[in-house]
């Protein structure tokens, strides 16, 4: 196990600085930049309605963008969710954007990844890509190590006054308490540097109260020992799979492709 799949297994998440040229940052800024202009049905607008800024989701672009998709199959994401996740192979799940434009104030909620998807299993983490400088005042994202180990809870809206809100709190796992801020570590990141995540680590950001806007691109990997999870409905578009309860990913090899090999 190399050092960096150690501290994945310890605090589960690590940073890899300059994983991305500057090739590649400016290639996947140019392609948020194009989603953002014409959202895709998949779109979401955290903000409320006439709060300040601009908090944008979008997610499942390499579907439709040649440029998402070369993150995926080109780039070196998925060999780092490889070692981190000590796996032995990674398969794509899914991607997604969030972009803070100054002066936003919403923040991002504390909640964990894993408890929104149908799947189960250690071996699912996001690789967190940026593509702004990011530190505390454009939103950097907090991290609760070792939370990966603790249970998994309820998912959390968010945006308040959401459907999914209706949804979510009809789940019958626990309300997330705010964790111990001793246990919290952020990251000032350049532009090409990223951070691996374990599904179940607890996590949240502040609002962009800087002049410059926090885009960033999240990409979800999965390991071999993922499985099908029925009976969640707080994620429809995974739910589109279809797959049998306890199925493997192969099972559907065209929506969740092999990325890399060890």
């Amino acid at each position: 196990m190399s050092a960096r799949a150690e501290a994945y297994a310890q605090d589960g998440v690590v940073c890899a600085r300059g994983l991305l040229d500057a090739g590649w940052v400016t290639r996947l800024r140019a392609a948020v930049d194009r989603a953002m202009a014409a959202p895709s049905n998949d779109a979401m607008e955290f903000n409320a309605e006439g709060e300040a800024g601009r908090f944008f989701g979008d997610m499942f672009m390499h579907r439709r963008d040649a440029d998402f998709r070369a993150a995926f199959f080109d780039s070196p994401c998925a060999a780092l969710a490889g070692e981190a996740m000590d796996a032995a192979e990674v398969r794509l799940l899914y991607d997604q954007i969030f972009a803070k434009m100054p002066g936003t104030p919403r923040r991002t909620p504390w909640h964990q990844d894993g408890p929104y998807w149908p799947l189960s299993g250690d071996r699912l983490c996001t690789v967190y890509v940026a593509l702004d400088p990011i530190d505390a005042t454009s939103g950097a994202v907090a991290y609760a190590r070792g939370s990966h180990r603790a249970e998994a809870f309820r998912p959390a809206p968010f945006r308040a006054g959401a459907d999914a809100a209706a949804r979510y709190a009809q789940s019958a796992l626990p309300e997330l308490a705010a964790p111990d801020p001793e246990s919290l570590i952020a990251f000032d990141l350049a532009p090409g540097d990223a951070v691996v995540f374990h599904a179940n680590l607890v996590h949240g950001a502040g609002g962009n109260k800087s002049d410059r806007p926090r885009r960033t691109l999240a990409l979800r990997f999965a390991g071999e020992d993922v499985r099908w999870r029925t009976g969640v409905s707080t994620f429809r578009r995974l739910r589109k799979a279809n797959l049998a309860d306890g199925a493997p990913l192969s099972a559907r090899d065209d929506l969740f492709p092999v990325l890399w090999r060890r």
